[in-house]
């Protein structure tokens, strides 16, 4: 049997600094190190090859530094290594890679790919989707737990989810994109690298894939990005470096106070203005805006209204419809809702017998309707079924597809401007596409629903359900877990962030306490989640939830986008950190410089009034 493991050696984003007077990037002295993600399914395709004396592939694009990475690979017990590089690869996205990488994957008929969730640096988790697009082959994503059958011919993998989990089955071959708990996170030896060094990677260029140059790098690629846009500190950026904890703990209560009242009396001032109900357009089907809708046990997410509402401003500029999709058994509740919340009509794909959204059934039946109606932007919510129906759609009919955008503009020209994080958060690299229908995932939590009009009626259609007797994914079980921290920190007015400043998970307990004295949730970034002191229930950022505490109180967190992308919606933010260059104070209202075991305790201690009342007043 065979493994192939999909590679990124990726720049390593908190070492990137963005020079904010002469507007560049500074990438002098940046490492670079395998994608975590990555590096996980590795390490699991061999632990699978030493249970089963298997062979391990590794492939990988990018320039020849690229091969650093590889052979770590290959001291991690990767039998093989195959590095495409070449220069007319450059400007590459999701669709032109993964068309590459497939292309290779083809001719090395593996029997299981792995790739990583995401890459660090893009955080789209795209390519892994397309790829098995491209291949004609199922694809599941979000995986914590992967096991061959004894027959060698299937795997059963736990998937999860934005309610749980599902335990999933599917044939051989297939791409699976693995997340944190596949497997450990380990790193060669001395001993090992000396040997892998022998062992060099295949290199390949464009010449050795069958298509021509315009199938690759920027000429490929149905993206582009525009001239990118400065992230200026909308924050307060007060930094108390000199004072003892005494006097931070007072100078920052004192401040908290007088901002607090602040916002109190900007948030009464935007209550009094009118809110306006926007003008719908239900019949301009030329340039029809897609919802494609986010259902959960408990009804429609609440991002699905957050795409309608922003897809309701989109059409004051191309006056026409917005269309609702429902992928799920007809529900005139449903129908209602998102009639009220902004759909003039409603297309309903009953999945009841083809199967999960992120199946092949699905995918098929959805593009046929894309194909037949050519509207102007599809919207989908960055979750696990949005970004892979949207990958499986941009793959199969070739367009382009922006991932985790956080909001969109429509400019003089007509285009739909795409807005995504870059570079760690220091810029914000705006996004259009060259092909028709436009194609987005949007973060939950960032955008703002539409005023309900109850009296609102939408036309229903129902998208034909196409035979599909190809090979796909079975869905075994469902768990849905009751997401008690999570709900708790998403209604919390007070939330306590941990980072790795932490020093050790020891540390945590004595936070914790603190924060229960004072009603206040735990939250977290990526790196925690990763080394397992925290549930990935608390996990805020681009990979977590985003949350609006009245306070958000980071301790010994770096500051990086990634994280800080969750929290911007917040109230008031303070920040504890010894390094004076933490990127998180330029993210803070208010910073102290010092290590949290002098500084937090009195400062949770001249908080605790303000906190308890806003904790008070909240219930």
């Amino acid at each position: 049997m065979k493994i192939a493991v999909c590679m990124k050696y990726v720049p390593v984003i908190a070492r990137i600094k963005f020079d904010y007077e002469s507007k560049t990037i500074v990438r002098e002295g940046v490492p670079s190190e395998i994608n975590p993600f990555d590096l996980l399914g590795l390490v699991r395709a061999v632990e699978l090859k030493n249970a089963h004396d298997d062979e391990v592939v590794v492939i990988s694009m990018g320039p020849p530094s690229t091969n650093e990475g590889l052979t770590t690979c290959v001291a991690l017990g990767a039998d093989r290594a195959v590095l495409l590089s070449d220069r007319a690869l450059a400007g590459s996205d999701t669709l032109a890679t993964s068309r590459a990488l497939s292309l290779i994957l083809a001719k090395e008929q593996p029997d299981l790919i792995i790739c990583g969730r995401n890459s660090t640096d893009g955080e789209t988790g795209q390519v892994g989707p397309e790829i098995a697009q491209m291949m004609g082959i199922p694809h599941v994503s979000h995986v914590r737990k992967l096991h061959l059958h004894s027959d060698r011919k299937s795997v059963v993998v736990e998937r999860m989810t934005d309610e749980g989990s599902q335990t999933i089955e599917c044939e051989l071959p297939a791409v699976i994109c693995v997340t944190e708990g596949v497997a450990p996170e380990l790193y060669p030896d001395k001993e090992h690298m000396e040997l892998a060094q022998s062992i060099p990677a295949e290199v390949l260029t464009c010449a050795d894939l069958p298509l021509s140059l315009d199938q690759f790098g920027a000429n490929g690629s149905p993206t582009w990005v525009d001239e990118i846009r400065l992230v200026e500190p909308n924050r307060l950026g007060v930094l108390l470096e000199e004072s003892t904890p005494e006097e931070a703990a007072k100078q920052t209560a004192d401040a908290l106070r007088l901002r607090l009242a602040e916002l109190a009396v900007e948030s009464e001032s935007s209550a009094g203005q009118d809110f306006v109900i926007l003008p719908r357009y239900p019949s301009g089907k030329k340039k029809s805006i897609w919802v494609v809708a986010e259902n959960t046990k408990n009804g429609l997410a609440h991002v699905t209204l957050e795409l309608l509402g922003k897809a309701r401003e989109l059409t004051q500029f191309t006056n026409s419809e917005v269309v609702a999709v429902l992928i799920a058994p007809p529900s005139e509740e449903l129908i209602s809702i998102l009639a009220t919340q902004g759909a003039d009509r409603v297309l309903v794909l009953d999945n009841s017998q083809l199967g999960p959204v992120c199946g092949l059934a699905v995918a098929n039946s959805f593009a046929a309707a894309v194909e037949r109606e050519n509207p102007y932007a599809l919207l989908f919510a960055a979750t696990a079924d949005g970004g892979d129906l949207a990958s499986r759609l941009a793959a199969r009919l070739e367009l382009g597809l922006t991932g985790d955008a956080i909001d969109l503009e429509i400019n003089a020209d007509g285009r739909l401007v795409q807005l995504k994080p870059a570079l760690g958060g220091n810029v914000v690299a705006p996004i259009m596409s060259k092909t028709l229908p436009n194609l987005v995932t949007l973060r939950p939590g960032l955008l703002a629903p539409a005023i309900p009009e109850p009296r609102a009626v939408a036309t229903v259609e129902h998208v034909p359900q196409l035979p599909f007797d190809g090979p796909d994914i079975r869905l075994l079980k469902e768990d849905f877990q009751e997401d008690l921290e999570g709900i708790l920190l998403a209604k919390s007015p007070v939330v306590i962030g941990v980072g790795m400043g932490l020093g050790a998970p020891e540390n945590m307990a004595e936070v914790q306490e603190m924060a229960r004295s004072v009603g206040a949730s735990i939250a977290t970034t990526r790196d925690v989640v990763h080394e397992g002191w925290l549930a990935q229930q608390m996990m805020v950022g681009i990979s977590g939830r985003t949350i609006a505490p009245t306070v958000y109180i980071a301790v010994g967190i770096r500051g990086a986008f990634n994280h800080t992308v969750g929290l911007q919606r917040s109230g008031v933010i303070i920040a504890i950190n010894q390094n004076r260059r933490a990127v998180m104070f330029r993210s803070s209202d208010f910073g102290i410089v010092g290590t949290w075991e002098e500084f937090l305790p009195p400062l949770m201690e001249e908080l605790r009034p303000i906190l308890l009342e806003l904790v008070a007043t909240s219930d």
